[in-house]
């Protein structure tokens, strides 16, 4: 069956419902979202519910034949996937949480480093916006005094950050868990989508072969927004177990998806 315009529109309606009432829900609870592993998992479950009515309202309003927003978009949604549930299977899931964390405060941190030694060997050491090595310095000072952030550091006197497997070794090192095969397939797909987030005339060209309606493209996004739903099912079940929380599910989404990752 291949899927057309409409279906792929009411399935990013209907996650998007389901997703936004159990949030209301759970901002009744007054969950400690200043606690790592909470707002992790909530900081999830609201980068779905935003990315899955963004990408409604680009097929709603959709003036061309392209699809590059809607294809960059998906690949975050499943880069979502891939790593929460990866996570969320293992037994040290929390300590992941806070290596998984740690590693944007890593590469941030290696970003402004690379910014101060171009503005200081190459632009005077008073570019705008770049920073120095003098302000960095005093940043680490300030992370190393900060109890919220220094538990980041696996070496907090020479600063050196705790780290997490990059997208490629997670799926390389995955064993015949019952989730495996849904990370491996999604794994193609992410790669796939990669391609669309720089500009290439490889992606461009590949792109103009896609005839969404007439070929299987809305067959692959309906397979994402199901990666998708996983995500915030994940997300859910953190908090049912943590906290007694009722997953709320009025269009039975559970019945429509129990079978689709096999």
């Amino acid at each position: 069956m291949k899927i057309q315009k409409e279906h792929v529109k009411k399935f990013h309606e209907q996650l998007v419902n389901f997703a936004q009432e159990n949030f209301s829900k759970l901002e009744e609870l007054g969950i400690d979202t200043n606690e790592e592993i909470n707002s992790t998992y909530l900081g999830f479950l609201v980068r779905q519910i935003t990315l899955n009515s963004d990408l409604e309202l680009l097929l709603e309003n959709k003036k061309h034949n392209y699809h590059t927003s809607q294809l960059i978009l998906l690949r975050c949604l499943i880069d979502d996937f891939l790593h929460i549930v990866y996570i969320a299977n293992q037994g040290n899931s929390e300590e992941l949480i806070v290596n998984y964390n740690d590693d944007a405060y890593s590469k941030n941190f290696q970003k402004l480093k690379d910014l101060a030694t171009l503005n200081e060997k190459k632009l005077g050491g008073n570019y705008p916006y770049y920073p120095t090595h003098k302000m960095l310095d005093e940043v680490m000072e300030k992370v190393k005094e900060n109890p919220l952030r220094n538990h980041y550091l696996a070496d907090i006197e020479n600063f050196k950050f705790k780290t997490f497997k990059n997208t490629g070794n997670i799926i390389r090192d995955l064993a015949e868990e019952d989730y495996a095969h849904q990370l491996k397939r999604a794994y193609f797909i992410w790669r796939k989508l990669s391609d669309f987030v720089h500009y290439s005339n490889m992606a461009f060209n590949e792109e103009q072969t896609m005839y969404p309606g007439n070929d299987y493209t809305y067959n692959e996004f309906a397979e994402i927004i199901f990666y998708s739903y996983r995500t915030v099912m994940t997300c859910l079940e953190y908090f049912r177990n943590k906290f007694g929380f009722e997953i709320v599910d009025a269009d039975n989404l559970a019945e429509y998806y129990a079978n689709a990752g096999h």
